[in-house]
């Protein structure tokens, strides 16, 4: 499954696919426009869910 993120300086989407969800998003503070290239704080339920996408991943592959 995608995601998207609004900007929220500008309002465009931007489609995050689940493999950047799942193994960046944790770990990441911020993600750019691909629009007007501004900064936009990754919200804190996003990088929980993110983490937990993470650790299901790696709890399969032991």
């Amino acid at each position: 499954m995608d995601y998207i993120i609004f900007c929220d300086h500008c309002g465009m989407p931007k489609p995050i696919v689940e493999h950047i969800m799942r193994e960046y998003f944790w770990i990441a503070q911020q993600v750019y426009c691909n629009n007007c290239e501004k900064p936009n704080q990754i919200p804190k339920y996003l990088q929980e869910l993110s983490l937990e996408m993470h650790k299901e991943r790696n709890d399969k592959s032991d």
